[in-house]
């Protein structure tokens, strides 16, 4: 990536907070983690959420957290770019949201003290407090270790005066070779403003658990799924010559489409979503057919049904009974399964549902 030449440059500001002082930032939301960059929450599950919390406790080395300067001049106020799950772990745990995982080791503690000998010489002697600290909460564990959590000092690297094209390279050198999924690189990919974008539609009712429209598990929503629909929408939108719909390719769409996009185009993708919210019908629980393999080819469609002049409400019975009736063997489902992201099954899907709108009886 290449970053642009300009008379001041970044400046990279080491700040250390206690545990305290960080969840008072929290709570008085002078420190919030609503950059687009960010992961989604919930990202780690209760073995290392544990994990975090035995190794504060047990003096091991925490990594240092990054964030970006909200006001200029106060650097206790920032966006956290790295270390989200760290802080907010910290945060619920202290608050008692969650008890450790029951495979949590006991800490131990070293403690010195000088004695004198049998021959009056002074000397060190050490022993060790073990603490059990498996299954409990916060407000569980021995006072003496709930007094050293709160005073943990953790060191933020607080970045200032960033151009946006410098902060997604911090992003993408912080995490390039970590865990981070190809969905999650697509959004460093993607910039500030395509990111945001994509937050904003991810929000939106069509998306959202409660409306039962969409059928996203909650480990999908954490790995990206809906931000893959999203943008494989846009490629069948915007035309863009694939080869297939796997998220290798969706990266290199991210690349273009910050290049290429036209505000019209955000809107229009929106407006795809909302006319889709409105026709599929509302159910007591998601239909395991409204994932990324068909939403794509269904937003899509908005705009044939809008060139036919089929109501959205028409649409809408469409997809109840396409819905309904739809089995492993039928005719769809063979453009599905294995292979599914293949330009060919991807055009075929497409092709399938066209024929049928066409074919409607209004």
């Amino acid at each position: 990536m290449k970053i642009k030449r300009r008379e001041e440059n970044m400046q990279v500001i080491e700040r250390e907070y206690t545990v305290k002082k960080l969840n008072e930032g929290i709570e008085n939301r002078t420190i919030v983690f609503d950059h687009p960059m960010q992961r989604k929450p919930g990202q780690w599950d209760l073995e290392q959420q544990s994990l975090l919390i035995h190794s504060i406790l047990a003096g091991f080395a925490i990594p240092q957290a990054y964030a970006l300067q909200q006001f200029e001049g106060d650097y206790d106020s920032f966006s956290v770019l790295d270390g989200k799950q760290r802080f907010t772990t910290l945060n619920d745990y202290m608050k008692n949201s969650f008890k450790l995982a029951e495979g949590t080791p006991v800490v131990n503690i070293q403690k010195r003290k000088v004695v004198m000998d049998e021959n009056g010489q002074r000397k060190q002697q050490t022993s060790v407090e073990v603490y059990e600290i498996a299954g409990r909460y916060f407000s569980e564990i021995d006072p003496k270790l709930q007094e050293n959590l709160k005073d943990k000092v953790l060191s933020v690297i607080v970045l200032t005066n960033c151009t946006d094209e410098e902060i997604e390279e911090q992003f993408y050198r912080l995490n390039n070779g970590t865990a981070l999924t190809k969905s999650q690189k697509t959004r460093v990919f993607l910039g500030d403003e395509l990111a945001a974008f994509v937050e904003r539609v991810e929000a939106s009712e069509f998306f959202s658990e409660d409306s039962h429209k969409s059928y996203f598990s909650s480990l999908r929503r954490k790995q990206g799924d809906i931000q893959t629909t999203i943008l494989q929408t846009l490629m069948l939108v915007m035309d863009y010559p694939f080869k297939n719909f796997n998220n290798d390719a969706i990266m290199e769409f991210a690349k273009w489409f910050r290049v290429n996009h036209k505000d019209s185009d955000l809107v229009y993708c929106e407006e795809l979503f909302s006319k889709l919210n409105i026709a599929v019908p509302t159910s007591g629980k998601p239909n395991n057919l409204m994932k990324k393999t068909t939403i794509p080819i269904l937003a899509y469609h908005i705009q044939t049904i809008d060139e036919l002049n089929i109501p959205l409400q028409r649409y809408g019975e469409w997809i109840q009974e396409f819905i309904d009736s739809y089995t492993p063997d039928c005719e769809y489902a063979s453009y599905c399964g294995q292979s599914s992201t293949s330009r060919v099954k991807v055009m075929a899907r497409l092709k399938y549902v066209e024929k049928q709108l066409r074919g409607l009886e209004v």
